[in-house]
């Protein structure tokens, strides 16, 4: 295998010191145009690639920053990938992730091999059962010079940046919407326990029912995913007295509840409402368009992404917590409170 090409090797092949060739592949203006083209030339004819990383080396600079995902299989983790991926390239930086399967273990790993691949800078979605301690220690180990801010999922009195979803409020949108059409009956289908993303909106659906003069008429903790929801409407459709309304805490977890619905006859929005939370590509092409709560991956994406630029530019300000508010997305998947609600098996 041919040896790569340095800027020596331009420098003897056209005749001038490494210096002019550093100084025309950065395109200065200290070096002539005819000079700069020359070496352009050279460089391509030579196939070479500038090595950015030996670069940062000699500036003790670093042009990567990490991102620790808490997982993979949920679509709307991957969004959040693609807003900061875009704005850290038009800043000049190259994006590195990390999977750390709901594992603390796994994501001290990953914070640790990050930190020695010489990342400036870290966002994290934390892993379920993440507190303040364990970013602490995550800190002192291996993010003494990695600044690192938090996304999605808040930690309380976490010693980091945050930029955090207004998860209550998003719940509250809901619950008005459902009021409005007449719902009292509503049940409430969780995921993500152990995270404040579950903790906040159970929190604001029971208290949002409490202010309206209402009670849960069932809540029901499981996996964020649609299997879940799949099987924990199945009771409470069957039961004598149905809800009216099932709120779920994931897109995931009402589009299992869906498939049950339609397994018995019955019809989201006309029979019984459903709404998701989120807002995921899928949720408008759902059967039907499922209502859900849109959290704008895009603001989280773009607020987080330059906080910590700030701070790998040297912003010493104390850590801050920024919310972002969610958008109610009303689709076909609600509607009012049926005359007379249908019961599993009428339509059969």
């Amino acid at each position: 295998m041919k040896s790569r090409p340095t800027l020596k090797t331009i420098a003897e092949h056209i005749g001038v010191t490494v210096s002019t060739v550093s100084l025309a592949l950065r395109d200065d203006p200290r070096i002539s145009r005819a000079t700069r083209d020359r070496v352009q030339e050279a460089a391509d004819a030579l196939d070479y690639v500038y090595n950015r990383h030996a670069a940062n080396l000699r500036r003790g600079d670093s042009a990567t920053v990490a991102v620790c995902l808490n997982e993979l299989s949920n679509p709307f983790v991957t969004e959040f990938l693609q807003h900061m991926e875009a704005h850290f390239r038009e800043a000049g930086r190259m994006m590195l992730f990390g999977h750390a399967h709901e594992s603390l273990a796994l994501q001290a790993e990953v914070v640790k091999q990050m930190a020695e691949h010489g990342a400036a800078g870290m966002i994290m979605v934390p892993v379920m059962g993440t507190m303040a301690e364990e970013l602490v220690r995550l800190q002192r180990s291996y993010l003494r010079h990695c600044p690192l801010v938090l996304i999605s999922r808040d930690v309380d009195d976490a010693p980091v940046d945050r930029v955090i979803n207004d998860d209550g409020l998003g719940v509250r949108l809901l619950l008005e919407h459902l009021q409005a059409l007449g719902h009292r009956r509503i049940a409430w289908l969780g995921g993500g326990q152990g995270t404040s993303t579950a903790r906040d909106r159970e929190r604001s659906f029971v208290e949002g029912l409490a202010i309206a003069g209402l009670t849960p008429v069932s809540i029901h903790h499981g996996p964020t995913s649609m299997a879940f929801g799949d099987a924990a409407a199945g009771p409470l459709l069957d039961a004598p007295n149905p809800p009216t309304a099932i709120v779920c805490f994931s897109d995931l977890v009402a589009l299992g509840v869906q498939a049950a619905c339609y397994r018995r006859g019955l019809v989201p929005g006309v029979d019984i409402s459903v709404t998701g939370f989120d807002d995921m590509d899928v949720a408008a092409y759902a059967t039907p368009p499922l209502t859900s709560v849109r959290v704008r991956t895009d603001v989280i994406g773009q607020q987080a992404s330059a906080l910590l630029l700030a701070r790998m530019a040297g912003d010493q300000t104390p850590p801050r917590c920024q919310t972002v508010d969610p958008l109610l997305v009303v689709r076909a998947s609600t509607g009012p409170v049926p005359d007379t609600p249908s019961l599993p098996g009428d339509a059969l």
